[in-house]
């Protein structure tokens, strides 16, 4: 029975093996082994069947899988592939989808087109450009590789609805006189494209030009000119390397080439040229981080009697348009017989109606008019140069952080008065480091290193205008203030030359100035809103001058401080002057250390020289002010040598002609004087109206304003010498007063100290 057991198991063992179906090889099998795709990218399927567990992998990063891995099964899967678009040549990837046992494999390729936008060619860009000029474009074009116009006629595209992208290449041997766009639509946009030096290009008399768009409302970024330009006329109107009127953004956009006109003007308006745009407009506008290294030279034959604006980034940047990081090192020149309008040079914008901040300028910046080489004999009128901006006029608005290295020079014979200038309607000859003339505008933490320079050397001529609402100005951050100046510095030497053709004073009666290492003077403005605050000047502040019959004024931080009566509002306060302010000409002027003209001064310190080498009898000179007059001074230091080599010959009758190391003279109104220190050496000749606080005491001529100079609980304290003599405690006393001094007003009262 055991027997019969065991046979019957070993038989069923051996049925049961003979049931057993041996394992197949293992395999994978693809629907299909390939795909053309399409260059724009899409989306597919590969269908795969396999007896083992598989996964997908592809060797190429602009493929993505979805379902890369699945189990055994009889029936189909699939792998979902995306492809993305192709910005550029033909391209091939792999699929590789292998068993994960047995060593099947499968290989999936897939092909994908050059993309049809791609421009590698002219005719290819000529093709573009029609396509776009017939709206038939797309907002992928874009270059493949640098472009060769030579010998090439581009079609004209009106407006340009899409975007294009150079990606970084150039167009080479362009020869136009006409934009590649005349406008760019809100919707378009030109991008990271080069104009290279190999092209020729002449700006034409269009009112609005640029090489890359006539007018803009969209966006230029990115974008370079590289090639010479050369103006074929001056018309009017706006235009630039890179645009002609802005109305949309440009940013990064910058010129290298230079820009150069020589010939007459024209008499059909106003001519605004800049090395990127020719303006800017509208409160949408902007130009940021924009910049110009070519210089920008135009010249002009005999007398011009359009207004012309020439400016580094931008001509103009009006109604509320923002001029942003910008920055120029290229030099700007103007040169002109004479002119009998508006002329303006500036390193970024010459007329502004919007912010200006973070904008910087290393070139050299003149308007001359003159008929020969160096030779200032030209008119001008209402003429502007300023490294940062000519006119701000954004009212209630901030300049800020903006500087200048470059240059800044106007060289003419003489002005043909003011004009009208935005809002400004007492515009004259603006001369600045920063900004020519601000309206409402405040300025802060703006700094000027370059040099400043205005000349004028025949203002004595038969032609000229003079009145005394027209005061010339120039000034190390500003010209003419209407608005606060804080934080400011200049270190830049501020030069001033206005003389008569025969160095006669008696031949100019009414040519007025304002002069400052800071401010020009607040005199074109409500002469109420332009407080100077935290502001240094360490630059040397020379002036000669002939003019006989109106005050001038000249200091250290600022000429013509503000209103001169009791209205005055505006202030000078914690300044510090280090630059040596000197006159010298034929001139009646008030100069001093910190102010030329009254205003209330409050912890300023003044260490530069003040020096009269020539000028009237009449001048005051002050180690703070020139002449005071309504307002008090509090906590000042007058620490640098004050002297005079004019005998001044003023009497307290005259409230002028004298020189002090506080004051040189005062007018009749009560004043008080408390905390001031002197330490300084004053020299004056013989006779002269002179003393260690005020040269002439105006008060003397009254007995009911009250003048104290010092107070019980804050004296002013006195040290240095007189004329070489040392001050000392038992001598101070005879310095502290002219020698002549009557005490006939017994409302003026002295409280000094020697020594700290």
């Amino acid at each position: 029975m055991k027997k019969t057991l065991t046979i019957f198991a070993i038989l069923c063992a051996g049925a049961f093996a003979s049931c057993t179906k041996p394992l197949a090889p293992a395999s994978i099998e693809l629907d299909e082994t390939s795909r053309e795709a399409d260059f724009a990218g899409e989306e597919f399927t590969i269908a795969v069947r396999a007896n083992r567990a598989w996964e997908a992998t592809t060797d190429a990063s602009w493929l993505s899988l979805r379902h890369t891995a699945e189990e055994a099964l009889d029936a189909r899967t699939y792998i979902l592939v995306t492809v993305t678009p192709n910005s550029d040549e033909a391209r091939t990837g792999t699929i590789n989808i292998a068993a994960k046992e047995g060593g099947a494999s499968a290989v999936f390729t897939v092909t994908q087109s050059e993309n049809s936008h791609v421009i590698r060619t002219a005719d290819k860009f000529v093709s573009f450009l029609s396509a776009s000029a017939a709206s038939e474009g797309a907002n992928d074009y874009r270059l493949g590789a640098d472009i060769d116009l030579s010998g090439v006629n581009l079609p004209v595209v009106e407006n340009f609805i899409y975007t294009f992208d150079g990606q970084g290449h150039s167009i080479k041997n362009w020869t136009s006189n006409a934009p590649l766009f005349k406008s760019i639509a809100a919707s378009g946009a030109v991008r990271n494209l080069t104009l290279d030096a190999s092209c020729r290009l002449v700006m034409a008399g269009d009112e609005k030009f640029g090489f890359i768009a006539g007018e803009n409302a969209g966006t230029i970024e990115n974008v370079k000119n590289e090639a010479a330009i050369s103006v074929g006329s001056l018309t009017k109107g706006w235009k630039g390397a890179i645009c002609g009127e802005n109305t949309g953004t440009l940013n990064n956009c910058s010129n290298s080439g230079a820009i150069s006109y020589s010939g007459p003007a024209a008499t059909d308006g106003s001519a605004y040229i800049g090395g990127v745009a020719g303006r800017s407009t509208g409160e949408g506008a902007v130009a940021q981080k924009c910049s110009n290294s070519g210089a920008i030279d135009v010249r002009i034959d005999g007398k011009a009697s359009q207004s012309i604006y020439v400016a580094g980034v931008s001509g103009a940047a009006n109604s509320g348009a923002k001029t942003l990081e910008c920055a120029n090192s290229g030099a700007v020149s103007v040169r002109v017989g004479s002119i009998t309008t508006n002329g303006q040079a500036a390193g970024i914008v010459c007329y502004s109606g919007g912010e200006i901040t973070d904008c910087s300028n290393s070139g050299a910046v003149s308007f001359l008019s003159e008929s020969a080489e160096g030779k200032a004999d030209g008119s001008v009128k209402g003429v502007g140069v300023a490294g940062i901006a000519c006119y701000s006029g954004w009212a209630d608005g901030t300049m800020s952080g903006c500087s200048n290295s470059g240059a800044v020079t106007l060289r003419a014979g003489y002005t043909l008065a003011q004009q009208t200038v935005g809002s400004a309607t007492k515009y004259s000859s603006n001369v600045a480091g920063i900004v020519g003339h601000a309206f409402k505008c405040s300025i802060v933490d703006c700094h000027n290193t370059g040099t400043v320079h205005s000349e004028f050397r025949n203002i004595d001529n038969s032609e000229s205008v003079y009145n005394t609402t027209a005061r010339q100005s120039t000034g190390g951050v500003v010209s003419s203030s209407w608005g606060a100046i804080t934080g400011c510095t200049n270190k830049g030497k501020v030069e001033v030359i206005w003389i008569t053709a025969s160095h006669n004073a008696t031949l100019a009666k009414n040519f007025v100035g304002q002069v400052g290492g800071i401010s020009g003077g607040d005199y074109h403005s409500d002469q109420q809103s332009s407080s100077i605050e935290n502001c240094t000047n360490e630059g040397e502040v020379s002036v000669t001058c002939d003019s006989s019959q109106s005050n001038n004024a000249f200091g250290g931080i600022v000429g013509w401080p503000g209103k001169e009566n009791a209205a005055g509002l505006n202030e000078i306060k914690d300044c510090v002057n280090r630059g040596a302010v000197t006159l010298d000409g034929y001139s009646k002027s008030r100069i001093g250390g910190i102010s030329g003209g009254a205003v209330k001064a409050t912890g300023c310190k003044n260490y530069g020289a003040v020096t009269l080498k020539g000028g009237l009898a009449n001048c005051s000179v002050g180690g703070i002010i020139g002449f005071n007059n309504f307002f008090s001074m509090d906590a000042c230091e007058s620490r640098g040598a004050v002297s005079t080599e004019i005998k001044l010959a003023g009497a307290e009758t005259s409230a002028a002609g004298g020189i002090g190391a506080l004051v040189g003279a005062l007018g009749n109104t009560a004043q008080t004087y408390t905390g001031c220190k002197v330490d300084c050496a004053l020299t004056a000749p013989e006779g002269s109206a002179a003393s260690m606080l005020i040269g002439v005491i105006g008060q003397n001529k009254a007995v009911t304003t009250k003048l104290e100079l010092g107070t019980a609980a804050a004296p002013l304290k006195v040290k240095g010498s007189f004329n070489g003599t040392a001050l000392s405690a038992s001598n101070f006393e005879t310095y502290i007063r002219r020698s002549d001094f009557s005490l006939v007003n017994n409302n003026i009262t002295f409280n000094v100290q020697y020594g700290d």
